[in-house]
């Protein structure tokens, strides 16, 4: 069994081929002066191969480069490929919201398999049943709750886990049974006179309480700032986030420090300044169990 990694996830690509006591091999890569883009598996393949490539950004040159590692990596002697994608771009458009528009996440999908990957394992992919929904292959989604939630064993007070909304909840709820700790998620409401928003925890009181929020991205960060900004006045002690996916787009990092939470982590799906917390042992369990 070989790995490969690509320029996208060469760090969790590393970690994953130490975990796994394999080779790791990293492919050759570059662009052409008329931008078009060149990849190549370095020498003859035989076996199984572990190809890790993440969809961050730019992602949609990231997911060209997917293609063609999994073109190239299958030509140059895979027997069975699989595909790690750590993060899964396009996945939150998993249904035609407005007529016209297309499922994203199930064409993406689609066009990993066709490529030639054998088998798939993702990284909390926004909605699980998207894979069953569109591939035929062997797959796996990896949720790595008791990883982020392990970080902060010992450093909350009280805690109460909080979801950004009602979608998220079950993420808190995994979260809140490795803590020991109450969960909920917010709720928005409109004051039908002034027409003013408020978020707020469901149903918990979060006074006096340290809050985890936890998610699976954090983009521009501006719903997570306005609901720290809320517990707080609500008299939250302190306020922490964990999410999956760091995407943190254009000031997301400072807006969220700005909004008063006291530390953001996340996982090495995406490399990131937060990336405190490593997927790379559920990640080569789930790559054993999809190669088995």
């Amino acid at each position: 069994m070989t790995v490969i990694a690509t320029s996208s996830s060469l760090g969790l690509a590393a970690k994953l081929s130490r975990l796994l006591s394999r080779e790791l091999l990293v492919a050759d890569e570059k662009v052409f002066p008329d931008g078009e883009k060149y990849l190549r598996i370095p020498r003859k393949l035989e076996g199984d191969v572990i190809l890790v490539h993440s969809l961050h950004q730019p992602q949609d040159e990231r997911f060209l480069q997917l293609l063609l590692a999994v073109d190239a990596a299958k030509g140059a002697g895979a027997s069975r490929l699989a595909v790690v994608v750590p993060y899964f771009a396009y996945a939150r458009q998993d249904k035609r919201f407005l007529e016209g528009e297309p499922v994203s996440v199930g064409a993406l999908l689609r066009a990993v398999e066709a490529a030639g990957a054998d088998a798939l394992v993702v990284v909390d992919i926004h909605k699980p049943s998207s894979l069953d929904e569109w591939l035929t292959i062997p797959h796996r989604n990896v949720l790595p709750i008791k990883e982020l939630v392990g970080y902060f064993q010992g450093k909350l007070r009280d805690p109460i886990v909080l979801a950004p909304d009602k979608g998220a909840f079950h993420r808190a709820q995994l979260a809140a049974q490795s803590l020991g700790a109450e969960c909920d998620y917010l709720e928005k409401s409109r004051d039908r006179v002034t027409g003013e928003v408020r978020i707020a925890p469901k149903s918990v009181n979060v006074d006096g309480k340290d809050v985890l929020f936890v998610d699976d991205i954090i983009s521009t960060g501006g719903t997570l700032a306005a609901a720290a900004k809320e517990v707080l006045t609500l008299g939250a002690r302190r306020v922490y986030a964990a999410c999956t996916h760091a995407l943190l787009v254009s000031s997301a990092l400072d807006k969220l420090y700005a909004a008063g939470i006291e530390e953001v982590v996340a996982t090495d799906t995406v490399p990131s300044p937060v990336s405190k917390v490593s997927v790379a042992k559920s990640v080569a369990e789930a790559t054993r169990e999809v190669l088995s």
